[in-house]
């Protein structure tokens, strides 16, 4: 995995995080046609998110400084 820095690492975390909850709203939404695609797309942002977080508590370990994931996350 490429190194990236923890800002990124942050503003990764935090946009996949609103990618899931606006994927999560459109599978509620009466006017959706395709739901299996969006449930598709919506597997690969929770898979995404799993890695970012694993990624992100390693970097919390050498920079106590960043913000709890669950500030992060609200």
């Amino acid at each position: 995995m490429a190194d990236i820095d923890n800002g990124t690492l942050l503003v990764a975390l935090q946009s996949v995080y609103e990618s899931i909850n606006r994927y999560e709203a459109l599978l509620e939404s009466d006017t959706l046609t395709d739901p299996e695609s969006v449930e598709d797309i919506l597997m690969m942002y929770d898979e995404a998110f799993k890695v970012l977080k694993s990624v992100y508590r390693e970097a919390q370990l050498s920079d106590p400084r960043l913000p709890l994931i669950e500030d992060l996350i609200k």
